[in-house]
């Protein structure tokens, strides 16, 4: 079955239960980073609860989680082959396959969850998808992750030049590398799976994720300050291999759908909902501080210089990506 009857059976074909038990006729591997606890972990165990359910268990889903199967880069690679079906991964990492991705994280890009997730549920979410299908890639589901803030152990950041000197780690992206060395860091791309032992030897100063990763992973036993500076909100993407879309049993397609459409209204609300609770667990660990308005402001006038090479790198679909996204936050 093609995409193209693949999305056509899920809106023609019903699924059915069936009465009787069966062993499952497919297993889906799903690997990420997150840990079982977190909002990521508990909305794939939603998504394989809804599935199997719905599936009359003709389809399992084993999860592999806390990168057990490899790193962002790793897994990713494997659900371009084919070897792994579904992948929690952060945005940046899968914009080493596909470069216009980039467009979702400019520093300073987003004002809010609602309007990150209304681009992203509507044409621009659609784009980026047809674009994703060149690399044997589908996004399945967005999902939340976050404001991310800095943290690190030398210093809080309350002026500009608060920044200057420390080494971070920063998402893998060429935006945000050039962002940070913008603002006088020093940019240390890294996967997030070599971050807790980079900063527990000193390897780096610190580095910036949301709130909910900082919980997850208890980044205040190594950090020591959490800088709210909401410089991106970079959105988690379950990324589907296509060559595993195309096994789903054309009557078990809108199982699949309604599945990840649960889950990722599961996960978007639970991690917006433990994001408060959260916070105050940091603040009881860590020193965490707002980052006064002046040097915000010099930070969003430093993110504005590397908007235009940025979108030069994204390729003939990149302007206009950026420019639907930009209004959106109008």
């Amino acid at each position: 079955m093609n995409r193209r009857q693949f999305l056509g059976a899920a809106v023609a074909s019903p699924f059915i239960i069936p009465s009787i038990a069966r062993a499952a006729e497919l297993t889906l591997r799903f690997a990420s980073f997150a840990t079982d606890a977190s909002s990521w972990g508990r909305a794939q165990a939603k998504f394989k609860e809804e599935l199997e359910n719905r599936s009359g268990k003709r389809i399992e889903v084993a999860i592999f989680n806390n990168n057990t199967l490899g790193s962002n880069r790793e897994v990713l690679e494997l659900a371009r082959r084919g070897s792994v079906d579904l992948v929690l991964t952060g945005v940046s990492h899968a914009t080493r396959n596909v470069p216009q991705l980039n467009a979702l994280i400019f520093p300073y890009l987003f004002k809010d969850r609602a309007t990150m997730f209304g681009v992203l549920d509507g044409n621009v979410g659609k784009k980026l998808d047809s674009l994703m299908l060149a690399q044997n890639l589908s996004a399945a589901g967005w999902w939340d992750n976050g404001f991310r803030h800095v943290s690190n152990s030398k210093r809080p950041i309350m002026a500009p030049g608060d920044i200057q000197g420390l080494k971070l780690r920063t998402l893998p992206t060429p935006v945000h590398v050039e962002f940070f060395k913008k603002i006088g860091a020093i940019p240390t791309p890294m996967d997030f799976s070599e971050l807790i032992s980079a900063l527990r030897q000193g390897v780096i100063d610190g580095q910036e994720n949301p709130v909910a990763v900082m919980g997850s992973f208890r980044m205040y036993e190594v950090q020591k300050f959490y800088s709210l500076t909401a410089h991106a909100n970079e959105p988690m993407v379950v990324v589907a291999s296509e060559q595993s879309l195309k096994k789903i049993p054309a009557n078990l397609v809108n199982a699949f759908r309604e599945a990840m459409a649960e889950a990722t209204k599961f996960q978007r609300t639970v991690n917006a909902q433990e994001e408060e609770q959260t916070m105050e667990l940091l603040k009881k660990n860590m020193q965490v501080n707002n980052v006064p308005a002046e040097t915000l402001k010099a930070y969003r006038d430093a993110a504005q210089s590397v908007y235009a090479p940025a979108i030069a790198q994204l390729g003939p679909d990149g302007e206009g990506l950026v420019a639907d996204i930009v209004k959106a936050n109008s």
